[in-house]
């Protein structure tokens, strides 16, 4: 039984790390050549296929994971909550007219903030392929779901070496002074329910969702789901966990043995 993992670029941080404590190599055509093709290949975030075998998450869903407005879309279709969209820039601009905040997204294929702008009323509206309503939120997620089911949530929270006027309680992410946390959560519902809901609508296997909650109206939005997220410590554990309980030929000790050597 040949597995291999996938990344979307050369050993990802959260493939790499999940192939070293599973023991499972990067697929690669030199392996294809080699050996013939692959059974199982766990794809991480990469969404053009280029070897045959069963995927843990088809790069077409993938692409569509990770194109914004693909993905909008998508959730739309499937009744996924999400802030209000449009690709027309007068309607945003009229969304600025009644008082909303805008994020504008000039890159479509991007995480961690790259290429969003957050616009205020009387503020001007740049070129965008995609407009978001900003949706104010008390707390975010990230909830990590596998096979149907969440196996893992974090809540982001404020560094607290971070200054004051250094944190964006806009745009929560590294950068703006903000890390995952998981201990003594007490998650709402919605939250585990919209992550269920957002990667079985983009028809992935996995995925790692962030999701805006608003405490006061017990309402939350996805923003986007991750299909390569980094792993390390525990999360690294619950994911190799999910894998080994959900597919059969990992289960029967596919991974075991290619850690112990056996080949």
């Amino acid at each position: 039984m040949k597995i291999r993992i996938e990344p979307y670029k050369t050993w990802s941080g959260g493939a790499k790390a999940l192939g070293e404590h599973a023991g499972i190599l990067r697929a690669t055509k030199r392996q294809v050549r080699k050996h013939g093709d692959f059974d199982i290949i766990i794809n991480w975030g990469r969404s053009e296929e280029r070897f045959n075998g069963d995927y843990i998450n088809i790069p077409s869903a993938v692409a569509n994971a990770s194109d914004k407005l693909r993905s909008a879309k998508i959730f739309g279709n499937h009744g996924v909550p999400q802030p209000d969209y449009t690709t027309d820039r007068g309607i945003a601009e009229q969304w600025l007219e009644k008082g909303d905040t805008v994020v504008a997204r000039k890159l479509l294929r991007a995480s961690s903030g790259r290429g969003l702008v957050l616009v205020s009323p009387g503020e001007l509206l740049p070129q965008a392929p995609l407009y978001t309503k900003y949706v104010k939120k008390i707390d975010e997620y990230r909830v990590h779901v596998a096979f149907g089911k969440v196996i893992d949530v974090q809540q982001k929270k404020r560094r607290l070496e971070v200054d004051d006027d250094a944190v964006n309680w806009q745009v929560r992410n590294h950068h703006n002074g903000w890390v995952f946390a998981r201990d003594g959560l007490t998650v709402p519902s919605c939250v585990t329910d919209a992550g269920i809901s957002a990667v079985g609508a983009l028809d992935l296997d996995f995925g790692a969702v962030d999701i805006g909650y608003n405490k006061h109206k017990d309402a939350c939005v996805v923003y986007e789901v991750n299909t390569a997220p980094g792993l390390e410590g525990k999360s690294l554990q619950i994911y190799y966990q999910a894998f080994l309980e959900n597919i059969p030929t990992l289960a029967g000790g596919a991974f075991r043995r290619r850690r112990e050597g056996v080949q």
